[in-house]
């Protein structure tokens, strides 16, 4: 540290046992825990775990896809890591923040010798610092006064200098006095940040206090609307703050100041603002800016201090007020990590912030030795707010937060609780308000704070949007007389007044030239979720002469919120006084007395419809006042108030269908966790049996998900009584869950509540909020048994007539069967009739089912028409060649089959199931496949045929049926053939065939149809589904193309590709003389380890080729890590056109097919994440592109690029600038983007969404 701190630290050195100071003990820490909810702490660190495992898996992958950078240390020295990939292909880095910061924030006046006579060192206290890697453990200045080896790991972090010198910046013990931290006792334990989430999480729950993070989200990189905004990363650490309301995270604002470009979308149009990003805008932290060296007097009081102008400016796009503080700490002199005596000087609000989290640290220490037991953290971030220097604009603003933290002042605060402040941790629940009454020292300001922690709110992608995140809403209010003083709050990016702050869970009022006696009253809107919040109340400037205690009879005596049992009664506060309450029935002659400390209390136990009257006084030690005239009241008529019950979060998962009898309700998200469907019911009869089936909804990853189901059979408003949970599920993950029950005969009649909740992770109880899931509350109406007279009704799956050639396969579509007693009768149904395809004409299928009442359906039937075989050529014949078909939102002249049990289906994205099917076309924007679970009859052995229009061959002599298929999912794909007929569809014969998992790629087919040339042929594609799901086969990019016999031939060619260790690193691609793309493969991930792969790349026509294969990491196939190769063959002459393995990033070959020797010339491009990309090379991403700029990395300056699209047109030209082209103005499609790269032209396709 600087030597202001050697200096003081010197001079306190003589007053060490000046005061004995107590630190955080095992016993301490069990009674923090002992207060959390762990079970809740234990799932997010479950859920954090997971979710960052794989968010860091994919963006490992994508980087190396991409040639992105996974870590790296930039010029400046800072760390750079990516951390996920958000949905439109963005990388997401954490980095370092080191530009400009750090001073002392008069932490040394509570150090021993400071004047405080506190001797706060840190002793036996803990700090905990997440960081890109972790300190030196055996540094010198982790040993020292306060113990040896102080310093520990919490993973497996690597060293790293910038975390060593935050480390040291809050607890080096001083053996260099230049470098002694802000609690030079204190312990910390590193972390690297790739787990933070996960690790945080386990250590609140075992009674950590504070953490530091200098680090954050990667500016320039990031979406615009991560500006401002509460998303995902913000509500986590929320979740995890609330969860363990001790836990105070202290956060780095971070150091884009001076970058005004970076968000392309601020907030108010101003970019000199809204600069804060990921755990940086959540609601319970304390987010530190970094303000220049600041003039202090000798007394510890601030004259001066201005912002460093590279310092983050908020606000949040709710308008919070954030950054909260401001630390101090240029020039910062701390430990390094390369070696046991290293240190250096660097800078950033990397170090304001251990300068803060260090001074907290000491805070924690202090009101635990003077109060017994550790603060809530929303009791050390309010203090540390509300005795903070003002600094900036008057007030608070979004550059300084509150100002310049005073940790003197907030030490005092805390030693002077009960004189000169007052310093209280308390409830609010539903309905309650608070009020007390203080008087003023009359020198100093009066100013009265409220901190929360609040419950998470909800995450948003929206950009810049004003919709505030706070869950429990608690006001201030300041009164004397008939004046209000009312808190602080944002009215703008650059402006603040005093008014209703209904975004922040802090809240300050100041009252400036305060003498005489004041009321403070803390009320909450609406109901508090949860039923209660705890907050803190934090009042300085208060005479230390207790307040004169004069028992008069209260005034302004009132109810409200009085329901069927219980009524609100608050009154005028008499200072200094408490009270007796007394009420009793209007009429009786008992009163029931309770005894009250603040100026409301709730009275419960009321019977409904029922007059009571209330009274007040007031008691000092002096005496009582006489009892306020009776005030009257009725309760209301008896309700049913059914106990609240919640998800905190439906952003990953929320029950989307719940169906039971004759109910069957659909729904999205519900705002809260919770929705009300009670207007949504079923009957149920008493002694009947039933079965509830409840469908999840995942946003994203698949969770593990319990559920349960409550039916209030005895109306008294809960579903504690026996038998009243009437359905359970251990946590799964399969979707729909159904479960069965059976209506109880002592159930009562009439219409009651039914619940239904799903929770993330364990089985959840009826009244219980939780962090992950939804809860839906629904209407049963139960009866008696009655005779069941409704006979059931028969309905057909598909149409009532069906037509078919003499021939065709028939299957049966069937028919379902419903009754409103026994429910799902389709398996009862009896069939008659049968159908003979080999014999012309007209037969019914006659379809009967009875309940079990005895009650007969009425009689459905189906006609099916067997036709006689055409003996001529197709109708609707196609003569105009070449011929094409994309699928683009349409069949086109293609048509479904009504001889088979499942229909293709027109798609534009991945398809319904994970983990197969394709994610985009191979052609344009659509594409078709067969869905193998759906459609009602699914998998196995299903047949799903879409037949061509017929194609007129006649005036050819040659033609050529090529299109694209991808078939990715497991290995029991099923099959897809192309089968051909030239007699109407009479008879098909199998053309080409394929089975199995190709890889999650789209691979290309070529049929020659020279047997059917010179007359007509139908086409068509026949898909059998195999046993499993996971089968979901596409087909895109269909042509028919012909020659009169003086166009050029075709070989046919095949590749071989013997993989290494990482299939999914590896595609090729052949591309002709035009640079056009005809057949690709590849990556292959689902490929096992060194196995073979055969691909059919099919028949070329006579030309000019490049063969590339490419792996993306940079090592070839062999021979590093594995021993794989490649072989290209032309199939009719068994020449090799290409082969080999050894390579770099990527290897070409050139060959041609004339029916000479074939001839290859080799060349070889390297890429990785530390060199440059080739001249005549360029990458592109991310590919689809759905926002508006495609990234291209090329060795080019100021290359240039034109844009044309599938037609040729070109759509786009100009100036490749930082890297970036804009292509927002393209419409949603294909297309091609061309590169002058030196003295070549690069072409690349891309797709826009």
């Amino acid at each position: 540290m600087k030597k202001k701190y050697l200096s003081l630290g010197l001079l306190a050195f003589g007053m060490f046992f000046a005061q004995t100071s107590f630190g955080q003990t095992d016993a301490e820490k069990q009674k923090i825990v002992s207060q959390y909810d762990v079970q809740a702490l234990e799932a997010l660190q479950n859920k954090f775990t997971a979710a960052q495992a794989q968010e860091k898996q994919n963006a490992i992958r994508l980087a190396r896809q991409n040639g992105w950078d996974i870590r790296k240390t930039l010029a400046d020295g800072t760390l750079i890591e990516i951390q996920k990939v958000t949905p439109d292909g963005t990388p997401i880095y954490y980095t370092t923040f080191n530009v400009d910061a750090a001073r002392s924030t008069r932490t040394n006046f509570l150090n021993s010798g400071g004047g405080l006579g506190l001797n706060l060192m840190g002793q036996n206290m803990t700090a905990h610092v997440w960081d890109g890697g972790v300190a030196r453990a055996t540094h010198q200045e982790y040993d020292g006064a306060g113990g040896n080896n102080r310093f520990s790991t919490g993973d497996s972090g690597a060293l790293n200098y910038h975390s060593a010198h935050v480390t040291g910046t809050i607890m080096a013990s001083g053996v260099v006095a230049d470098a002694k931290g802000m609690a030079p006792h204190a312990s910390a334990v590193g972390y690297d940040w790739n787990s933070d989430l996960a690790e945080a999480t386990s250590e609140a729950s075992s009674g950590m206090l504070v953490s530091n993070h200098s680090y954050g989200f990667r500016g320039d990189l990031v979406p615009d609307y991560y500006f401002g905004a509460y998303i995902t990363e913000s509500r986590d650490w929320d979740e995890i703050m609330f969860n363990a309301p001790n836990f105070l995270m202290v956060v780095a604002a971070g150091n884009d100041g001076n970058q005004n470009g970076y968000n392309g979308s601020p907030l108010a149009g101003n970019s000199s603002y809204d600069k804060l990003t990921g755990h940086s805008t959540s609601k319970n932290n304390l987010v530190v800016a970094n303000a220049q060296d600041a003039s202090i007097d000798g007394s510890g009081n601030l004259v001066s201090v201005s912002i460093n102008s590279s310092s983050s400016e908020g606000p949040t796009d709710d308008y919070r007020i954030k950054p909260d503080i401001t630390g101090n700490g240029t020039g910062v002199y701390s430990t390094y990590q390369n070696s046991d005596t290293a240190y250096n000087s660097i800078t950033g609000t990397s170090m304001a912030s251990p300068n803060v989290a260090g001074s907290v640290l000491l805070l924690q220490q202090h009101y635990n030795n003077t109060n017994g037991s550790f603060a809530r953290a929303a009791t050390i971030k309010g203090i540390v707010l509300h005795t903070a220097d003002d600094a900036g604009s008057n007030g608070p603003d979004a550059v300084f937060g509150w100002g310049l933290m005073n940790a003197k002042r907030a030490a005092e605060a805390i030693s002077n609780n009960g004189n000169e402040s007052r310093i209280e941790q308390l409830t609010l629940t539903s309905g309650q308000s608070y009020t007390i009454t203080v008087d003023s020292d009359g020198v100093n300001p009066l100013l009265a704070s409220i901190s929360w922690t609040d419950r998470a709110g909800t995450a948003t992608t929206a950009t810049n949007s004003s919709t505030a995140v706070l869950v429990n809403d608690l006001d201030i209010r300041v009164t004397k007389g008939g004046t209000t003083y009312n808190p602080w709050r944002l009215t703008g990016v650059t402006t603040n007044g005093k008014g209703d702050n209904t975004v922040d869970p802090y809240e300050r009022v100041d009252v400036s030239g305060a003498s005489g006696t004041y009321t403070i009253t803390v009320t909450h809107k609406g109901s508090l979720v949860g039923g209660s919040q705890d907050f803190s109340l934090i009042v300085t400037g208060l005479t230390g002469t207790p307040v004169v205690c004069n028992a008069t009879t209260p005034t302004g005596v009132a109810t409200s919120g009085v329901t069927d049992a219980e009524a609100t009664v608050s009154w005028t506060a008499v200072p200094s006084a408490t009270y007796d309450v007394r009420y009793r029935q209007v009429g009786t002659s008992t009163w029931i007395t309770n005894p009250v400390s603040g100026t409301s209390t709730t009275l419960t136990g009321l019977s409904a419809t029922t007059q009571y009257e209330v009274q007040v006084r007031s008691k000092c030690t002096s005496g009582n006042s006489s009892y306020s005239a009776s005030i009257n009241f009725t309760t209301t008529e008896f309700q049913l108030n059914y106990c609240a019950s919640n998800g905190n979060s439906v952003a990953d998962e929320y029950i989307s269908r719940v169906q039971l009898a004759t109910l069957d309700n659909s729904s999205g998200a519900a705002t809260g966790g919770y929705a009300d469907f009670t207007s949504e019911s079923t009957s149920l009869t008493k002694n009947q049996t039933y079965t509830i089936t409840v469908t999840p909804t995942w946003t994203g990853t698949t969770y593990s998900e319990g559920y349960s189901v409550w039916i209030d059979y005895n109306q008294d408003g809960d579903f504690t009584d026996a038998g009243e949970q009437v359905w359970t599920q251990a946590a799964t993950q399969t979707t729909p869950v159904s479960g069965s029950f059976t209506v109880p005969t002592s159930a009562t009649n009439g219409a009651t509540r039914m619940r239904v909740s799903m929770k993330y992770n364990g089985v959840p109880t009826s009244c219980e909020s939780f962090s992950y899931g939804e809860v839906e509350d629904y209407t049963v109406n139960i009866s008696a048994g009655v005779a069941d007279t409704v006979a059931p009704v028969i309905t057909l799956n598909g149409a009532a007539t069906i037509n078919l050639t003499v021939g065709d396969s028939f299957t049966d579509p069937g028919a379902t069967a419903t009754d409103n007693v026994d429910g799902n009768l389709t398996s009862s149904i009896v069939v008659t009739g049968s159908v003979n395809t080999s014999v012309e004409g007209t037969y019914t299928l006659n379809y009967n089912v009875s309940d079990a009442a005895g009650n007969a359906a009425t009689q459905v039937s189906r006609t099916v028409n067997v036709n006689a075989a055409s003996s001529g050529s197709c109708a609707g014949q196609v003569s105009s060649f070449p011929y094409s078909e994309g699928f683009e939102n349409t069949l086109g002249a293609w048509t479904q089959s009504t001889a088979d049990d499942i229909n293709w289906t027109v798609d534009a994205s991945g398809t319904p199931s994970s983990n197969t099917g394709p994610s985009s076309a191979t052609e344009g924007s659509y594409y078709i496949f067969v869905e193998a679970s759906g459609n009602g009859t699914g998998y196995p052995t299903k047949q799903a045929i879409l037949n061509s229009p017929c194609f007129d061959l006649s005036g050819e002599t040659q033609a050529t049926f090529a299109f694209g298929y991808h078939m990715y999912g497991a290995a029991d794909m099923g099959s897809i053939s192309v089968e051909a007929s030239d007699d109407d569809g009479a008879t098909w014969t199998s053309l080409w065939s394929e089975t199995g998992n190709k890889g999650n790629s789209w691979q290309t087919a070529s049929i020659d149809l020279a047997a059917y040339v010179g007359g007509t042929v139908q086409l068509r594609f026949n898909r059998i589904t195999g046993a499993t799901w996971q089968a979901d086969i596409a087909i895109d990019d269909v042509s028919l193309t012909t020659s009169g016999g003086s166009g050029p031939s075709c070989s046919n060619v095949s590749l071989s590709i013997t993989f290494d260790n990482y299939p999914e690193e590896t595609s090729w691609e052949i591309t002709n003389s035009g640079g056009t793309v005809v057949a690709s493969g590849g990556t292959y991930g689902s490929q096992a380890d060194g196995s073979t792969l055969n691909i059919d790349v099919g028949c070329l026509d006579d030309g000019c080729y490049d063969f590339t294969i490419t792996d993306t990491y940079g090592d070839g196939i062999c021979c590093t890590y594995g021993n794989g190769s490649f072989t290209l063959t032309n199939d009719d002459t068994g020449a090799t056109l290409a082969s080999g393995g050894s390579f770099t990033s990527s290897d070409t070959t050139n060959f041609c097919l004339t029916g000479t020797t074939t001839t290859s010339t080799d060349y070889y491009v390297t890429t990785n994440d530390d060199t440059l990309l080739s001249s005549f090379e360029i990458q592109i991403y991310p590919n689809p592109v759905k926002g508006d700029r495609l990234n291209v990395r090329t060795m080019q300056d100021n290359a240039s690029y034109a844009i044309v699209n599938m037609m040729g047109q070109e759509v786009a030209k100009g100036k490749i600038v930082s890297g970036t082209v804009n292509v927002s103005t393209l419409r949603a499609g294909v297309y091609m983007i061309q590169v002058q790269a030196g003295s070549k032209t690069v072409t690349k396709k891309f797709v826009k969404q």
